[in-house]
């Protein structure tokens, strides 16, 4: 449930809260979400809350609703929504803390709770952009077939800071592995290359094609030799 969808749902919050403080009378499960709750006093309608909430709050019938409650209330309910719409994202495929933030805050949320959602799922450990970075570099080399200088900017769009960037670059990668997806990215396009009769000139368009894999010079000039000899062989 985003902000407007909670918004519909307790469309008339100013107006309650005016009406505070009043004991909530009866408590029901929602029809179209089992694990909320609508709390009413009498006939009228007071707040959604979730079940999260709802126990946090130890919220049963009896309870007087006041206005700090209310607001207490709401509170909760944004931060649920927000931990909800992470793990929904999370769900489908893994993220950076930077990308949870860009998508959750489309969302209309305070950019504070989603600060505080995202650190804490940071610190349970559902959210870490060091695993996140490792993961992408190791598909984006082995899979993709992706240079460095690629993944790199990749991973800077994504927020991943430059330290977790040099770190599992570093480690996932080495100069023989890029050697060798250099000469494998060039011999699945040998009969292209091989249309250039003059050498100079082939070794000119294979430059820039892996520069623009994302493969630095030094990493792409070692592995020309071995390019060279297979496009002959």
């Amino acid at each position: 449930m985003n902000k407007i969808e909670r918004a519909s749902e307790n469309a008339d919050s100013d107006s309650i809260e005016r009406k505070l403080p009043l004991p909530v009378t009866k408590i029901t499960v929602q029809k179209k979400n089992q694990d909320r709750y609508s709390l009413f006093h009498d006939k009228l309608f007071l707040i959604g809350i979730s079940r999260k909430t709802r126990n946090d709050f130890s919220i049963e019938e009896g309870v007087e609703l006041t206005p700090s409650l209310y607001r207490q209330l709401n509170d909760a309910e944004d931060l649920v929504a927000i931990r909800d719409a992470c793990f929904r994202y999370l769900s489908r495929r893994d993220h950076s803390s930077f990308e949870l933030k860009q998508k959750v805050g489309k969302k209309g949320f305070k950019t504070s709770d989603i600060e505080q959602v995202i650190q804490n799922l940071s610190d349970s450990g559902y959210l870490d952009d060091e695993t996140f970075a490792a993961k992408f570099v190791e598909e984006k080399t082995e899979l993709n077939q992706w240079g460095p200088k690629k993944i790199k900017s990749h991973l800077y769009k994504k927020g991943i800071d430059r330290k977790i960037i040099d770190k599992v670059l570093t480690h996932k990668t080495d100069d023989l592995q890029l050697q060798q997806i250099c000469v494998d990215l060039v011999m699945k396009r040998k009969r292209h290359f091989l249309r250039e009769n003059d050498d100079y000139k082939r070794k000119q368009k294979i430059y820039r094609y892996l520069a623009g894999r994302g493969f630095s010079g030094s990493v792409i000039k070692k592995s020309l030799p071995r390019i060279t000899e297979k496009l002959h062989a």
